[in-house]
Formats: structure tokens, C-alpha cells, sequence
């Protein structure tokens, strides 16, 4: 817990991170408004709504990670691996999208939950390939309790999210879900990035194919 709080207070921009939330929670928004569409219709006119969902929801996750990433000291004296870079974002609409069309398969709660811990565990996938595009003159290791316990929150709130967002489609339930879907985000970053410990090796070069993280920014 020391170690997550040193890192949002200590090692993070606010003013970016706050960029970062609003972000996030105006992707939330919309994806549970489209989740809604999609649990409303039927047979193509579903399939299009959940890729649309997918897609909005991906790129909010994706974009949200990395204004945050923008907003940590430490990564400033990295760049950032645009394969990998690219891969995190394919991870982040994928796997969402399986995560999303299970939930609205089956109007069972399982059901549901079950394709909300997806699209957690799509934050997550799409967390650690981006960090693992981090190119920086120092050794990363990881905290393993800290990071299972970021999976695990990821998880947690976005299978409550879906839960509460296929109860009823009114404001309420909107609302709500759309604010668990965003702590999902938001916890399993700041969590993950607690995890984060830097050893600094300046062996370590920056590849060719890479992005500095103000460049990133214009994406």
C-alpha cells in the first residue's frame, strides 16, 4: 500500500492524471450506453453494436493508460515500442469484445460477470503489454502480490460494472455501472503501476522502432 501511495503522490503529473480520469470516464460512458444497445438487439445489428462497443471501450482504456503514462516522472526518460504499442491496443479491443459479447449472450448474472472479468482481465492484458513497450535505461521488476491484486481489482469492478448495467437500463443503473467501470480502469492502473520497481541500468538502449512519450501524446 506504501508503495502505490508514493507512486500517485510522488512519481505522477495530476494535472494529467485528472486528464487521464475524464477520459476514462467518458469512455465508460459510452461503452455502457452501447453495452445497453447491443443487450437490445438481435443478430447482426448485436454483432455491430458490440464491435462498436469493443472498439470505443479498447481505445478508452488504451488512451487512459497512456495519458497516465504521460503523467508518470519516470517513464519521461523512456519511449515507448510501437509494435508492442500497437499489440496492447489490439489486446485491449479483443478481449474486451469477447468479454462484452458473453455478457450479452445470456441474460443470466453469471453469464454476465463472467464477460465482465473478461473485459477486466482485457485492462489488464492491455496494461502489461503497454508497459512491457516501455523502453527505459533501467531494469523493471515487479512486486507479484501488488500485481495480482491490480488483476484481481481490474476484474472485480468491471464484472460489477456489466452486473449492474444488465439489472435495468435506466439512468441509475447507467450511472453507477459507468462509475464501476471506471474505478475498474482506474484501480488496476494505479494499483499495477504501484507494483512497479526501476533499477537504473544505462546499458539499456532505446530500439529504432520506437516513439517518444510526447510524440505518443499526439496519438
Amino acid at each position: 500500500m506504501h508503495q502505490i501511495l508514493y507512486c500517485l503522490t510522488e512519481e505522477h503529473d495530476w494535472r494529467l492524471v485528472a486528464l487521464g480520469g475524464a477520459v476514462c470516464l467518458l469512455a465508460s460512458a459510452a461503452a455502457i450506453s452501447l453495452f445497453h444497445r447491443a443487450r437490445a438487439t438481435q443478430s447482426v445489428g448485436r454483432l455491430a453494436w458490440l464491435g462498436l462497443d469493443a472498439a470505443v471501450s479498447g481505445c478508452g482504456i488504451w488512451a487512459t493508460h497512456f495519458i497516465a503514462m504521460l503523467a508518470y516522472g519516470p517513464g519521461g526518460a523512456g519511449a515507448y515500442s510501437i509494435p508492442v504499442t500497437i499489440l496492447s491496443l489490439i489486446f485491449a479491443i479483443s478481449v474486451t469484445f469477447v468479454g462484452l459479447s458473453i455478457a450479452v449472450s445470456s441474460s443470466r448474472a453469471a453469464w454476465v460477470a463472467l464477460g465482465g472479468a473478461i473485459v477486466g482481465g482485457g485492462v489488464a492484458a492491455m496494461h502489461y503489454t503497454g508497459m512491457a513497450a516501455l523502453e527505459i535505461p533501467a531494469q523493471v521488476h515487479w512486486i507479484g502480490s501488488t500485481v495480482a491484486v491490480s488483476v484481481l481489482s481490474g476484474i472485480f469492478f468491471a464484472a460489477l460494472a456489466l452486473f449492474v448495467a444488465a439489472r435495468r437500463d435506466d439512468l441509475f443503473h447507467a450511472l453507477t455501472a459507468t462509475a464501476l467501470l471506471t474505478v475498474a480502469i482506474v484501480a488496476h492502473h494505479f494499483t499495477a503501476m504501484g507494483a512497479v520497481l526501476l533499477t537504473p541500468d544505462p546499458t539499456l538502449a532505446i530500439g529504432g522502432l520506437s516513439i517518444p512519450p510526447t510524440s505518443l501524446s499526439f496519438l
